[in-house]
């Protein structure tokens, strides 16, 4: 199997095996690598993998935008309007080779990284001591 064949055959295994929680993660993961390696090959001059990557990024972008319902969560809204002026920034940096933007919006997403992979690992923690707790009052 080609390098590239088995890469892919890998990632859609993780994605497919992934809890929901991880899913989100795993698209910011990707979202500010993409955006790493892109500024990383505006600094080469290599035009073709920053499109590549920011391309790339910017559906990532598109799917978390769409994946949110603002209206369940009070700071759905504040959410939707970065992840519009990231996508912003992602263009400019890809129409303009600008790479302030495109430092501007991994400054930006790096913090919600983080607290996403705070908030998944909460999420799974509370999740794993559910069935112990149930065992437990069975059992007393």
């Amino acid at each position: 199997m080609p390098p590239t064949r088995a890469r892919n055959t890998y990632l859609a295994n993780a994605v497919a095996g992934a809890p929901r929680e991880r899913l989100l993660t795993m698209l910011y993961d990707a979202l500010v690598n993409n955006i790493a390696v892109a500024e990383d090959a505006l600094d080469r001059k290599d035009f073709f993998v920053l499109n590549e990557r920011l391309l790339r990024a910017q559906e990532i972008v598109l799917v978390l935008r769409g994946s949110l319902k603002p209206e369940i969560w009070s700071g759905g809204p504040a959410l939707m309007s970065i992840y519009a002026y990231v996508y912003k920034l992602l263009v400019r940096g890809n129409v303009h080779k600008d790479a302030t933007a495109l430092a501007d919006a991994r400054k930006i997403l790096e913090p919600l990284q983080a607290a996403w992979h705070v908030a998944a690992e909460q999420v799974l923690a509370e999740r794993a001591s559910r069935p112990a707790e149930a065992g437990a009052a069975l059992s007393a």
